[in-house]
């Protein structure tokens, strides 16, 4: 690979990083390669698989050069053409001189003949006039928040939906470029005319979501976007295509699950090993906060393909504005778990995570407890860990499961120490 393809190489798989704000990919778990392979098998309508991206990243020894395909895809998951458009934004390297570089010569300004406090007072001065230059260039380029208007309202209840967005940018330089990005994902902005005043976007996930007015690279605006379930909602990724599913296709007494008659009727086979699945079940529920909570939940993986082998799954608390992630998987692959919590990851590389290891043989059973400005989880009635949630009073707005495979949901409970607000299924 010659030094200009490797420059190249070495930018896009930062900028993914960069992208995905989950540190250096040198700390990635497994599961984050399979995560990291779910987002652009949906996003890209194309599958590279988890030891791809390994090989890419070096984290799996090969000697060969990536692919044009996976260069291709992995430059359209950042939102470029392909991999020749991506490329093309980064900057020429400078042409050699071929003559050597010409001798410098001695700089014969004034001042640095003269005695040292003379030098020292003309770099004061230099200094000085620098540090204004700079800042007033800053505070010209800095635009006014308030010189800006952007909100939202949905057109529907449950999903997919729509959201209008009503904006004001007229105040906006002459020719900057005004976007409007739907949540974290920066591939996913709209770029609109600054002095239009509509725009629309459609989601097709439920969660909750920071939608952001963009003018010349700086957010100027922005606002959270609660999509909600209605229900439960399923999803499921092969790659060959996406699947929805509602509630009444899920759910039956007492679970929640994919059947083998409803994989069939959408076209998967009920053996399909490069399947994942979600479910996710997201509602505002009122005023329940998680400095007071206690969320509870039974759940299992139920793959059994050989490529699922560690049946990696995870839960993740839906928060206002923020995520908790809680990794699983069979026992001998902890190695590989990584928790996020509050945008900080710890990973079973450098932390045991053994009390995530579990037997998807029988239900795991899991209990968050927020008290006291501390999280305590517990798995199956022992705590795995206990971490601080820094004075958040964030509200809760749902969860989301995902499996390697396939999995089921037999309860959920939300409460506080005052009411239940949610109790799933409602007869036990």
């Amino acid at each position: 690979m010659d030094m200009e393809h490797q420059t190249a190489l070495t930018a896009l798989l930062k900028a993914i990083e960069e992208k995905l704000q989950w540190g250096a990919a040198t700390g990635w778990s497994s599961y984050d390669f399979d995560t990291l392979a779910g987002q652009i098998l949906e996003r890209t309508k194309t599958n590279i698989s988890s030891n791809t991206l390994k090989r890419v990243w070096g984290r799996i020894k090969y000697d060969s050069s990536p692919s044009d395909v996976t260069l291709n895809t992995l430059a359209k998951f950042l939102g470029h053409t392909d991999y020749r458009a991506f490329k093309m934004t980064l900057p020429h390297p400078k042409a050699s001189n071929k003559k050597g570089p010409k001798k410098r010569t001695g700089f014969k300004w004034p001042p640095f003949k003269s005695r040292p406090s003379m030098i020292f007072a003309s770099g004061a001065i230099f200094m000085l006039i620098a540090l204004i230059a700079i800042s007033y260039s800053s505070n010209e380029a800095k635009l006014n928040p308030d010189d800006f208007y952007f909100t939202s309202r949905k057109v529907t209840k449950g999903l997919p939906n729509s959201v209008v967005f009503a904006y004001r940018a007229a105040s906006a330089p002459k020719n900057a470029k005004v976007e409007i990005q739907q949540s974290w994902d920066r591939t996913k902005r709209q770029t609109v005319k600054k002095n239009d005043s509509v725009a629309t976007s459609i989601y097709y996930d439920p969660g909750y979501f920071k939608a952001k007015l963009v003018v010349q690279e700086q957010v100027v605006k922005e606002h959270g976007v609660l999509i909600t379930s209605d229900g439960w909602w399923g999803k499921i990724q092969t790659p060959e295509k996406t699947v929805y599913l509602n509630d009444s296709s899920i759910t039956k007494p007492g679970i929640v699950a994919l059947t083998d008659s409803l994989l069939l009727q959408n076209g998967i086979p009920s053996k399909n090993e490069m399947q994942r699945t979600a479910f996710r079940y997201v509602d505002s529920f009122g005023d329940l906060r998680v400095n007071d909570l206690v969320v509870e939940t039974q759940f299992k993986n139920t793959a059994t393909t050989n490529l699922e082998v560690c049946q990696m799954s995870s839960v993740t608390l839906i928060m206002e504005g923020e995520a908790i992630i809680i990794p699983f998987s069979r026992m001998g692959c902890i190695s590989d778990l990584q928790l996020y919590h509050l945008n900080k990851g710890i990973s079973g590389k450098s932390n045991d995570l053994s009390k995530f290891g579990v037997d998807f043989g029988d239900w795991v059973t899991l209990r968050c407890i927020f008290k006291n400005d501390t999280l305590t989880i517990m798995i199956n009635g022992q705590q795995a860990i206990s971490l601080p949630m820094g004075g958040r009073i964030n509200k809760m707005h749902g969860l989301i499961y995902r499996f390697e495979g396939t999995g089921t949901i037999r309860s959920l409970s939300l409460k506080n120490e005052e009411k239940a607000y949610f109790d799933w299924p409602l007869v036990k």
